[in-house]
């Protein structure tokens, strides 16, 4: 096993989460803050209203005219749309890169980031059950881990496959035994040092095991079986594959059926499709 301590370190060597982001989310999300409010946080950067201005003007939304200014597209567009514009235009450069050590190649896991978070809004939608304010940011980061891990498990990826194949274990599992960590907790620990809620957090943690929770999370059965899908129409498919561990019981919570995942794959694609220039894919 290596020492953890190499990889906890790189966290380090990320970039910080843009802290008027962090700060234009967490307002979003407080029902107490006014438009005022927001739009006060987010005009002081120029990228980010740069970015929302661009994407309101875009030919997705077809609006009738044009917007200048940042009021008026959170009046347009609402705080729900607003929110994922900021997010996605914030966390895509963490995911651009080749992803030698998953073997994904650039932009991959990106698409399987935004494919996951899609997913979880239409599994919402699909059980008539209101989205909860974190799950997309949730979605959108599960796999954060990876950005960092990726290196360390090309470094070892002989060692960590041979545990999945000859031993059964589940490549979270493998992770954790040869490396001291797996994606899922490494990408808990960056969520952490950005300060995001702690139930963002825990669905990073355990979005591959939810069966752990003991906090009756709202959102991580959700980012769990949105993964799931996700992967399996292979998008973000590297060379952990499928090898993890399948909780029958998320599904039948769902109550869902083979038709209703065929129904969400063919929403999913409508939609993906329809963003795909917007999310920057």
């Amino acid at each position: 096993m290596t020492k953890i301590a190499p990889i906890l370190k790189s966290i380090e060597k990320l970039p910080p989460f843009p802290r008027l982001a962090t700060m234009a989310l967490t307002a979003m999300e407080d029902s107490e803050s006014s438009l005022d409010q927001v739009v006060a946080i987010i005009e002081y950067d120029q990228a980010i209203t740069a970015n929302v201005l661009r994407i309101c003007n875009s030919a997705y939304y077809g609006l009738n005219r044009k917007v200048h200014s940042l009021r008026q597209a959170m009046v347009l567009l609402g705080n729900a749309q607003i929110k994922e514009i900021i997010l996605a235009g914030t966390v895509v450069r963490f995911f651009r890169s080749y992803n030698k050590g998953y073997a994904l190649a650039s932009g991959e896991l990106w698409k399987h980031a935004v494919g996951t978070a899609v997913i979880a809004r239409i599994i919402c939608r699909h059980v008539r059950k209101a989205e909860p304010p974190s799950l997309f940011t949730a979605a959108l980061l599960h796999d954060v881990g990876k950005v960092v891990l990726n290196s360390f498990v090309d470094g070892y990826f002989d060692k960590i496959i041979t545990l999945v194949n000859e031993k059964d274990y589940s490549f979270l599992e493998a992770e954790a035994e040869i490396l001291g960590i797996n994606h899922a907790e490494l990408g808990a620990r960056i969520a952490e040092s950005w300060s995001f809620p702690e139930d963002i957090v825990c669905a990073i943690r355990l979005h591959h095991n939810p069966e752990k929770d003991n906090s009756g999370s709202q959102i991580l059965p959700i980012v769990y079986l949105a993964n799931i899908i996700t992967l399996s129409m292979g998008i973000g498919v590297g060379r952990d594959g499928l090898s993890y561990r399948g909780q029958e019981k998320i599904m039948k919570d769902f109550g869902f059926k083979a038709r209703d995942l065929q129904e969400i794959i063919i929403t999913f694609y409508d939609e993906f499709n329809e963003i795909r220039d917007i999310l920057q894919l």
